[in-house]
């Protein structure tokens, strides 16, 4: 009699973390046609509203450093208040299992040590549970994630669309 194995499909990928200073640091690759993926550090960082790299990180990647907006970069420096930043997308960003295309990312105009962190404008598109005994951070699809949009200057900061790799 043959053997049947069934396997089931679950919607759930992992990323491992690790912590530091307080903070989740999970690996994403981030993705420029010219250069491929390139593995990052980057801060779960759930009160942010836009990804960040700092500009060496962005040219590593291979990003043009035009932007499609002007922005402040606040909350880093507090000698002056704010940044000046520009506003380049990310063409493909991969977690655990998952690529998210046409990241709107914030990176700041002058080469200043920020912390890069991955933004609720990626965030929004999944749902996550923090499993803090296995180091890992599960996401599944949020099927109906909200524009992510700055309402004070009427700016759509959401990304492209969301890839399941199985």
């Amino acid at each position: 009699m043959p053997e049947f194995v069934t396997y089931m499909y679950s919607p759930w990928h992992f990323a491992e973390f690790r912590r530091e200073g307080g903070h989740l640091i999970i690996w994403a690759s981030l993705f420029d046609s010219t250069s491929g993926f390139r593995k990052i550090p980057l801060i779960f960082d759930t009160g942010a509203y836009i990804t960040v790299l700092t500009r060496m990180s962005a040219r590593r990647i291979g990003l043009s450093l035009t932007g499609v907006h002007s922005a402040n970069l606040t909350g880093f420096n507090k000698e002056r208040g704010f940044d000046k930043a520009e506003v380049v997308v990310v063409p493909k960003v991969e977690i655990g299992k998952y690529i998210v295309e046409d990241v709107q990312t914030l990176v700041p105009l002058e080469d200043i040590e920020i912390a890069e962190v991955i933004g609720e404008n990626v965030l929004e598109y999944f749902i996550y549970t923090v499993d803090n005994d296995s180091d890992r951070i599960y996401f599944t699809k949020n099927l109906n994630p909200k524009p992510y949009i700055n309402e004070a200057k009427g700016i759509d900061l959401s990304c492209g669309r969301v890839l399941a790799l199985d």
